[in-house]
């Protein structure tokens, strides 16, 4: 099914301000996610907003601003805080919570994310920019949730970024030339802490790639992604974390491009490893991403990003993934040099990129 626009939302002022502005636009999306997701888990529901305290408390002691902007979002949307924290704390939300001491209620999700990643600076580009590609997979019914948001936060850089509900990112980039794309990691030390997805949010409000490695390796965390942040200088470092560890990769390490899908790669790491049942899924669509960071060293640009997210080698696990409990819901080229980014939503290969600029 071809997909041609998405909603776009755009927020200015106080964090609470710009939180209040996107539930207001997104109500509909955000009140039926709410629905969805209590009806979901059922009677655990209580149980789980039981446990979410610690995580809200975490994030009100080490993010005040995001947890006053999620306050802003959760008012306009008229949901109950609480509730929406929660949709935030994947930690309990999926599975992998059960290995960790936090007793997820019957009815957990199962792990049904993925995300394929190239990123690439200089010398594996063509022109010398810096080129991120990112496909992302989740349930097909995510497509529908999906918007683009401008996030302009008095004393923050400006975001524009994909997000699912309008508030919850995916990936994004802002006007201090930084840039966080990345994968769905399922650790075996997840704990309380700040939710990995506020996290992210965090991440993208950051100035330097200094600043943003900070944010991505708090110690209050509660797990992590593997988060590629990027800036336009040409540094790019990926994060492969969880919420105890992480180990750090940089482009120039790698000749100027890196890769990544949602299992652990570094050695150190692979002892957090929870998700062995679905790791030749991630293995296909890693080995295709390197294949692109090798074969196309000193060519990558926007067609070979394109193509890269079109691609269909190892299919049905392949990068473009059109069945499975999850598919590709959106496809990101990013140019952060420019300031530059692509989207389509749904398959690459079915639908067209549509260019978007920061202000």
């Amino acid at each position: 099914m071809p997909f041609t626009s998405i909603p776009i939302i755009a927020a200015r002022g106080t964090a609470y301000e710009v939180g209040y502005q996107i539930g207001v636009a997104a109500l509909p999306l955000l009140r039926a996610m709410r629905a969805e997701t209590r009806a979901e888990y059922g009677a655990g529901w209580e149980t789980l907003l039981r446990q979410s305290a610690p995580f809200q408390n975490a994030t009100r002691q080490q993010l005040p601003r995001v947890f006053t902007e999620m306050r802003g979002v959760a008012d306009g949307a008229q949901i109950p805080f609480d509730d929406f924290f929660l949709m935030s704390v994947e930690e309990l939300l999926y599975a992998e919570v059960k290995d960790n001491g936090l007793d997820a209620p019957y009815g957990a999700r199962e792990k049904s994310k993925g995300c394929s990643d190239l990123a690439a600076a200089s010398p594996a580009t063509r022109d010398g920019h810096v080129w991120l590609a990112h496909n992302n997979d989740l349930d097909a019914r995510a497509r529908e949730q999906l918007t683009l948001t401008r996030f302009c936060v008095t004393d923050e850089p400006e975001i524009l970024a994909v997000t699912v509900g309008g508030w919850f990112i995916s990936i994004g980039m802002n006007n201090a030339g930084l840039a966080l794309t990345g994968n769905q990691l399922n650790a075996n030390d997840s704990r309380a802490g700040i939710p990995r997805l506020l996290a992210v949010r965090d991440i993208l409000a950051q100035r330097t790639v200094d600043a943003a490695l900070n944010a991505a390796l708090r110690p209050e965390r509660a797990s992590s992604y593997n988060n590629i942040i990027s800036s336009r200088d040409g540094r790019i470092v990926n994060v492969e974390g969880s919420a105890t560890a992480a180990a750090l990769t940089w482009s120039h390490e790698r000749g100027g491009a890196l890769a990544h899908t949602n299992h652990y790669l570094a050695p150190d790491m692979e002892r957090f490893e929870a998700d062995e049942p679905h790791l030749a899924m991630s293995a296909t669509r890693c080995a295709r991403a390197l294949d692109y960071a090798r074969k196309y060293h000193g060519e990558i640009d926007f067609e070979i990003c394109a193509r890269f997210t079109r691609d269909h080698v190892y299919a049905p696990w392949s990068v473009c993934k059109h069945a499975g409990q999850s598919v590709t819901v959106f496809s990101a080229l990013i140019d952060l040099t420019a300031a530059k980014l692509w989207l389509a939503v749904g398959n690459p290969c079915q639908n067209e990129f549509v260019a978007h600029e920061l202000n």
